[in-house]
């Protein structure tokens, strides 16, 4: 009998006498269990993060993780579809009968109504809260805020949400410990949003994504680093208008998701704000510090904004205008362009020193590349410039990157007359090239949101 024979035969006995296992006893082709050696907590922690169903099903691993899944804290996604409520109600029900510990996540999905369970005593002390909703017009209750004292995420989705306040700032929920606030689709009044932002005094990143009803919002934040912000496609009636960063002393970055149409943007106060995009000409009035742009054109700059080290355009190839902005933030480090061409441009400009390209500049990301002049060009401009540039990546949206046209593109770039003799040039061909930034990356501050590389988010219902 071999090494992997004798592993197996001993666990079946083990089990069927009913003794466990010592941790890190089993073997696989001579490797021990290394996740056996982990305390009780962290495997509770593992299944937590896990969906419902992979959470339950550890319970087949071993004895030991039959009686982990019952404990751990739950993560309970409910999927209450319209034509199925009965059915996800009872798979539900059954969920909560068998886990008897904390419930620690609920996500739901929901149809035309809510479920009874939500009512439930199990979620009164829920940390992560998400809703959604398809094709159906539902008014929160206050009392589904009767968890407010222990929420940490707080996420509701859905273009027939009306979520109503007391007008009564004492009647509305506390949210001492919510740190991710996203509102996406949402109808709420502007004194609503205001009263309840004013209630959460530890919140880190808030997200606020075509909702109607407020048409003007100051934020006001001592703990705030990143604030994600769209008012939707044009037309929409009761969108925001105006945002005004009045004191957010610790925000990092700053994401006007698109589609952001017509809304003015003033900060007043943000001495940290790192990332920032995308900057469109869709935004008319972008006021940053003493920096004034007007549709992506600097009009006024007394001072430079020195803080910003990432940032984002959705642009055409305007080597003149890119070049302005980089004098705006002379401390770019990486710069991301979603290129769209509306007219033809030249890009034939004379190269005079500046702070960014000469020390800053590391890498480059373009998108939707094409192989046109004013493409190439404007490329051309940074390949010959960028003094300290390490990597510059292109995505194409259409073609292919054989290495016959990848050569034929280092020529027309000559990228071997680089002025950063370190710098690497990588094509890749992507039938993904949104300039969308996911609402997970905003909230994530360990992640940059523009880098799609590791990105799993494109299926989501919702982004």
């Amino acid at each position: 009998m071999d090494d992997v024979a004798r592993a197996k035969r001993r666990r079946v006995d083990e089990e069927s006498s009913g003794q466990e296992l010592p941790p890190g006893g089993d073997t696989r082709e001579g490797h021990p269990d290394l996740i056996s050696r982990l305390p009780d907590e962290i495997l509770e922690s593992i299944i937590t993060l896990l969906p419902t169903n992979d959470g339950g099903r550890t319970q087949i691993l071993s004895r030991r993780w039959r009686l982990l899944w019952p404990s751990a804290p739950l993560n309970l996604e409910a999927r209450m579809v319209s034509g199925h409520e009965i059915k996800q109600a009872a798979y539900t029900d059954g969920v909560l009968r068998g886990h008897k510990g904390v419930v620690r996540r609920l996500s739901m999905l929901l149809g035309v109504s809510y479920p009874s369970t939500i009512l439930s005593p199990r979620f009164d002390k829920l940390q992560e809260f998400e809703m959604y909703s398809r094709g159906s017009l539902l008014t929160l209750p206050l009392s589904l805020f009767r968890f407010s004292p222990t929420l940490r995420v707080l996420c509701i989705c859905s273009e027939y949400f009306v979520l109503e306040l007391p007008a009564s700032l004492e009647s509305t929920p506390q949210f001492p410990n919510l740190k991710q606030l996203t509102f996406m689709l949402v109808s709420i009044s502007e004194k609503s949003l205001n009263g309840l932002l004013s209630r959460c005094p530890v919140l880190e990143s808030l997200v606020l994504d075509g909702n109607t009803g407020c048409r003007r919002l100051r934020v006001s934040s001592l703990s705030l680093r990143s604030l994600g912000v769209s008012n939707g496609e044009r037309g929409r009636e009761g969108k925001l208008e105006e945002l005004i960063v009045v004191d957010a002393p610790l925000l990092e970055r700053l994401i006007p998701r698109i589609p952001t149409c017509g809304l003015v943007i003033r900060v007043i106060q943000a001495p940290k704000l790192r990332t920032l995009g995308y900057l469109y000409d869709d935004i008319p009035t972008f006021e940053l510090g003493t920096i004034l742009l007007e549709k992506m054109v600097p009009v006024s700059l007394s001072t430079m904004t020195r803080s910003v080290k990432i940032l984002a355009l959705l642009t055409s190839p305007n080597l003149h205008l890119v070049t302005g902005l980089l004098k705006c933030f002379p401390c770019v480090e990486k710069l991301y362009i979603v290129s769209y061409t509306r007219i033809t441009i030249k890009n034939e400009q004379d190269y005079s020193p500046f702070e960014c390209l000469d020390e800053h500049l590391k890498f480059l990301q373009i998108t939707n590349y094409e192989e046109k002049s004013s493409d190439i060009n404007f490329i051309k401009f940074f390949v010959l410039n960028a003094r300290v540039l390490e990597s510059m990546k292109f995505v194409v949206r259409d073609g292919k990157c054989d290495a016959k046209w990848i050569a034929s593109q280092h020529k027309k770039l000559q990228v071997n007359d680089r002025a950063s003799r370190a710098a690497r040039f990588y094509f890749h061909a992507s039938k993904w090239s949104s300039s969308l930034v996911h609402m997970k990356h905003i909230h994530d501050l360990t992640m940059d949101p523009f880098d799609g590389s590791s990105c799993k988010c494109h299926g989501d219902i919702f982004l």
